[in-house]
């Protein structure tokens, strides 16, 4: 007697369903992808076809050269080269970002919030003050200009024996030959000179000097700010460190393609233009001969994959 076979019960029939549809989604993904992959080549080959007619011939001379397929095939294998140079660089990279965001939070931790905005008062209290005093010695100055100028017209020759009339024609004589000469440093010489002899303020330390019996001293920076600011520079200056690993790892030299490095940098911009996309508004996304155009369209996939690592 044969054997028989018991039939299936109800949750059997469920989970053999589960299963077919489980096997069948993939497949449908799959079949939804290849399709609409399809649809974007040949939207992208349309839109190739319309780009093509709106080229800029362009003009090669020291810094653009053409991009021909030996220049090409040298900048691929130098960019993924420079890709290999970048992942080598990743982690020295990671560790000063580490480093920089420690030095970051410190700096947060650091502030005292309270400290520097009575810092920033005081401050800006100072040089109000400060400003006051400035402007009255550059008014005492022109009053004293304006009197020796009135003096020498009064008394010629009696006004010349004034020390200070004789020091000022000296410095005048000096700043007329100077500005004759054309010598920028002499001239800015003699100017503080002359407004030292008629006792302003010449440079920012002679003034806190001239506004200390009025205004006080110039306020401190409390420790907290200059730590904070210590710290945030650091931080600044690290990030900086790992920016320019990164850059200088992903850099093309002209050596590599047989170019100069202007060249190179140059080719590199245009390329990465196109892969970007062509826009109206945008003329080196799309000056191109048409034979560059060609073969960058023919090379696209290629060079996304050595520019990025992806397509």
């Amino acid at each position: 007697m044969p054997p028989r076979h018991s039939r299936p019960t109800l949750s059997a029939l469920i989970c053999l369903s589960l299963a077919t549809a489980v096997v069948a989604v993939p497949a449908h993904a799959q079949l939804g992808a290849l399709r609409r992959a399809a649809e974007r080549r040949v939207e992208q080959k349309a839109e190739d076809r319309v780009q093509a007619a709106n080229l800029i011939e362009p003009t090669f001379d020291n810094t653009t050269v053409e991009i021909t397929a030996e220049r090409l095939d040298r900048l691929q294998s130098a960019l993924e080269r420079a890709q290999s140079r970048r992942a080598a660089e990743r982690q020295r990279y990671e560790q000063l970002m580490a480093q920089a965001n420690a030095l970051a939070d410190s700096a947060r931790l650091s502030e005292n919030e309270r400290e520097r905005q009575a810092y920033e008062r005081a401050g800006t209290t100072y040089s109000e003050c400060r400003s006051g005093v400035a402007r009255a010695l550059n008014a005492e100055h022109d009053r004293k200009v304006a009197e020796i100028q009135a003096r020498m017209q009064r008394d010629p020759v009696g006004a010349q024996n004034d020390p200070k009339v004789k020091e000022m024609m000296t410095l005048m004589q000096e700043y007329a030959a100077a500005q004759q000469r054309g010598d920028a440093a002499a001239i800015e010489r003699a100017q503080a000179r002359m407004m030292s002899v008629m006792s302003a303020a010449t440079d920012s330390a002679s003034l806190d000097r001239a506004a200390a019996p009025k205004c006080g001293s110039r306020p401190s920076r409390p420790m907290s700010l200059v730590r904070t600011e210590a710290l945030r520079a650091r931080a600044d200056s690290v990030q900086k460190v790992g920016n320019a690993l990164l850059t200088a790892a992903a850099k093309v030299k002209g050596a590599e393609i047989g170019t100069t490095d202007v060249q190179a940098s140059m080719i590199e911009e245009r390329i990465k233009s196109f892969l970007n996309g062509m826009r109206q508004d945008a003329p080196i996304t799309r000056t191109f001969t048409k034979a560059e155009y060609d073969l960058l369209v023919s090379r696209r996939g290629a060079l996304k994959r050595a520019a990025s690592g992806s397509e």
